[in-house]
């Protein structure tokens, strides 16, 4: 369990608390590219407990500015997106996606005010149908990563956002759990051994960690090893296996977890066929509104179905996604960990913690955050599961990692 101290050093993201500072120093997904239209409405945008506001410019470029015009405050989400600038509708002044102030026309015409002043953007990225920013210092900004999916077909990637109702770290503590999958998932999830108490070792890796969930196969417990690994990358991704299935497909699947606020989080899933078109249609469990918002939450009780239970499903959710918003949702937006009892199944959850934690001290304390050093080769990261020689070392069932 953790002490009180460090559950709020763990879920506060907000400016100024050492997770916040530690998470604006990577780039982050901000939202989709679609909800983008070039001169089309200006969107407003809350992540890491502040305000701003997204547009995309009359050159197709998306821009993020704090929501707040220079001028008095007034929210440019009520501008006019016009001529490569928001304008105010206040008093008309004009900000483009830099910051720079385009025009005040409320000020002499000979007045040099608005070369004086700069409003606070941030950096963006395009890529992979998604929009990416960086909140952090301007001299400190990193590379941004090279995920091989960015490059991959639009036909060949699934990206899903979904407005959870928690803190990201309960939902990333949920996908991070291969245990839970035996139990929580058993209805959807076949094929895998019955021995529901795996061993659990964990190897930290300059990006985060990796961990192996080695269990017993069916029939073979003296011969081999059931194999199944899954990677934490800072500051806030969770890589699951590889899904090989029969038409031959292999679908790379890389969830995220970005903070809203404290108490909620914008969960992207993020499905990449290596070997062609994926099926776009993961998406469908959630049944999402305008908000992103799934239809199946927790003023709901997520539609639990206790008749669909009796009959033999385990927990009467449907969809694997929304039953693990069912249970990370159900623990409060934020949950108490000082109240909390770890067992031996868990240390892939205890390490997380604890390497959140580290690297929220060493970033206060002036220290590189992890992954942010130039060293880690996004397209080395690895998972696997499958069943090997049970004298094979788990991390060679994935040596690229």
């Amino acid at each position: 369990m953790l002490t009180r101290e460090e559950n709020d050093l763990l879920t506060q993201t907000g400016p100024g608390t050492p997770t916040g500072e530690l998470m604006r120093r990577y780039w982050l997904p901000a939202m989709l590219s679609e909800e983008l239209q070039a001169d089309g409405e200006p969107k407003q945008l809350r992540l890491l407990s502040e305000r701003f506001v997204a547009f995309r410019d009359s050159s197709g470029r998306a821009g993020i500015l704090d929501e707040g015009c220079p001028h008095r405050g007034a929210s440019l989400a009520y501008g006019r997106n016009e001529e490569c600038g928001l304008r105010c509708i206040y008093h008309g002044w004009k900000v483009d996606i830099h910051g720079n102030i385009m025009d005040m026309p409320s000020e002499p015409e000979d007045s040099t005010f608005r070369t004086r002043i700069k409003h606070r953007s941030y950096p963006t990225h395009e890529a992979g149908g998604l929009v990416w920013a960086y909140f952090g210092p301007s001299e400190l900004k990193p590379a941004f990563p090279d995920w091989p999916w960015l490059s991959a077909p639009d036909s060949d990637r699934e990206i899903n956002k979904v407005l959870q109702e928690c803190n990201y770290a309960q939902g990333l503590e949920g996908s991070i759990d291969s245990v839970h999958s035996d139990f929580l998932h058993s209805s959807d999830i076949r094929g895998r051994p019955s021995d529901h108490r795996p061993r659990l070792e964990v190897e930290d890796r300059p990006y985060g960690f990796r961990y192996g969930a080695i269990r017993r196969p069916d029939g073979e417990a003296g011969k081999s090893q059931y194999v199944r690994i899954t990677l934490y990358v800072a500051p806030c991704y969770v890589l699951i296996p590889i899904q090989r299935r029969s038409d031959g497909s292999e679908v790379v699947t890389h969830h995220a977890w970005i903070p809203i606020d404290d108490e909620h989080n914008y969960f992207y899933s993020i499905r990449w066929n290596r070997r062609g078109p994926i099926a776009q249609d993961h998406g469908a469990q959630f049944a999402i509104d305008a908000e992103f918002r799934p239809e199946r939450n927790r003023a709901n009780k997520h539609l639990q179905d206790r008749a669909l239970m009796k009959a033999g499903n385990w927990s009467g959710i449907m969809g694997v996604n929304s039953q693990d918003f069912a249970v990370v949702e159900s623990m409060d937006p934020i949950y108490d960990r000082t109240r909390e009892h770890l067992g031996s199944t868990d240390v892939a959850v205890a390490r997380f913690r604890r390497s959140v934690i580290q690297a929220a001290r060493s970033v206060s304390a002036g220290g590189t955050p992890p992954g942010l050093d130039g060293g880690t080769d996004f397209h080395c990261l690895a998972t696997e599961e499958r069943v090997v020689p049970i004298d094979m070392p788990w991390q060679e069932v994935a040596p690229f990692s």
